[in-house]
């Protein structure tokens, strides 16, 4: 299948297949295209662990398939796309936030990974506090141009069946860090967030699920993350637009310690294109 590329410098990629399903996969917390501004003082390795690595080459099979693949260029340290854009510590902020909206942290802020990371790995992510407005170009250079983009991508192809699937993509530590809800624990293969029936109907969930449990792997559903801003900002099931998350355990397709890919890459790879065209497949049937 033809498939053509749309790029925004630094900021995303689109790839479209020649006739798009209503079928659209975003990875938003993979990228390592690092913004001049953005100076850390976390080391390098520190930063780029907290990357989503290879997901957007993982899920780079699906435009053959049919669906749309949305990646963000930017890294999910420098704003992280899958937070709202009012989930910022003021503890991280020099000055007085001026808006647009007023600031409400949530306990990812509190946890170092809110909109705006104060956290790398185990590394404060700044020696120095960030301005006000150094926050609020990163919201309207990147955080909105991207859910702009994911927003446009789903609308036109709900216009044409009055129905649309998003598949949020993400990717997770074997084991729980110490920024998570979860710290200290076991991570199961591959886990579906619908926001506890919430961003999709059960068709979807149960569809996803059932692909990968077909090919063998052990699926939870809303257990280790239910999903966050990606499906509570585009997912309105009543309307026909269903969004959904997936998790998927970096042991089957990685080595943790030396950030290689293993044998495990092309046997994942192979069952995200299968859902690819099932979900196409779902979708046409309708």
């Amino acid at each position: 299948m033809t498939v053509s590329t749309h790029l925004v410098p630094g900021v995303m990629l689109r790839r479209d297949p020649a006739t798009p399903a209503p079928v659209v996969f975003d990875v938003c917390r993979s990228g390592t295209w690092y913004p001049c501004d953005f100076k850390p003082a976390a080391t390098f390795q520190e930063v780029h662990r907290s990357t989503s690595m290879y997901l957007g080459e993982l899920y780079d099979i699906v435009p053959s398939q049919g669906a749309t693949l949305l990646y963000a260029l930017f890294p999910n340290a420098y704003i992280d796309a899958n937070r709202h854009e009012t989930d910022v510590d003021p503890d991280l902020l020099a000055d007085a936030w001026a808006g647009p909206g007023t600031l409400n942290p949530t306990v990812k802020s509190k946890l170092g990974i809110g909109l705006i990371h104060s956290l790398a790995g185990n590394s404060p992510l700044y020696a120095e506090k960030l301005t006000a407005a150094d926050v609020r170009q990163r919201i309207e250079g990147y955080y909105l141009p991207y859910h702009n983009e994911l927003a446009r991508i789903i609308d036109a192809h709900h216009a044409v069946r009055k129905v649309s699937y998003h598949i949020s993509c993400h990717s997770m530590a074997s084991i729980g860090g110490r920024s998570t809800l979860d710290a200290g624990s076991p991570r199961s293969e591959i886990d579906i967030g619908d926001l506890n029936g919430k961003s999709c109907g059960p068709e979807l969930t149960a569809l996803v699920a059932r692909t990968f449990a077909d090919a063998g792997y052990q699926v939870t559903s809303n257990f280790h993350y239910a999903g966050a801003e990606c499906c509570t900002r585009h997912g309105r099931p009543a309307e026909g637009r269903h969004s959904l998350q997936i998790e998927i355990n970096r042991k089957l397709y990685m080595d943790e310690q030396s950030c290689t890919k293993h044998e495990g890459f092309g046997k994942l790879q192979a069952v995200i294109a299968e859902l690819a065209r099932v979900l196409a497949a779902d979708l046409a049937a309708r």
